[in-house]
């Protein structure tokens, strides 16, 4: 995954943001949503977006944490001026409980990051089972 692949993203997340409910054809889809889908739509974007960015900056040489700091502060930043876009848009309104949505979703992203990472640094210290023999435990063999 590359910065094309995030930018990408962003454009389509920003694109989302302006369209005007009941106009033109993405609008009129819009309209027929749900508001509480389009409300809970923020979780999974911003959280994608929290994921993508920390990826990219990690396959950059960067360490999790800063990676993932920087993520969070880059998705929030960015939800943030699309609301505030969002004011300007006909028929779009600023709202604070999009932005939370949103800060719900990056936070449950770095979450499962985190989680994954500890679970994948534990892994690392165990030996499966069946990827050794009974002698090779006595012996103290795959120790890291």
């Amino acid at each position: 995954m590359g910065v094309g692949s995030v930018l990408i993203y962003m454009g389509v997340l920003g694109f989302g943001a302006m369209i005007s409910p009941g106009v033109g054809i993405f609008g009129g889809l819009i309209a027929m949503v749900p508001q509480s889908v389009t409300e809970m739509s923020h979780l999974p974007a911003y959280g994608l977006l929290t994921w993508l960015l920390s990826d990219v900056l990690q396959g950059y040489g960067w360490a999790q944490r800063s990676a993932l700091h920087v993520a969070i502060v880059t998705a929030l930043g960015f939800g943030v001026g699309m609301e505030f876009l969002q004011g300007f848009v006909p028929g779009r309104v600023v709202d604070s409980g999009d932005v939370l949505m949103n800060g719900v979703g990056i936070g449950m992203a770095t979450l499962l990051i985190l989680w994954r990472s500890m679970s994948a640094d534990k892994a690392d210290t165990l030996v499966p089972a069946r990827s050794c023999t009974f002698h090779d435990l006595n012996k103290g063999a795959r120790r890291p």
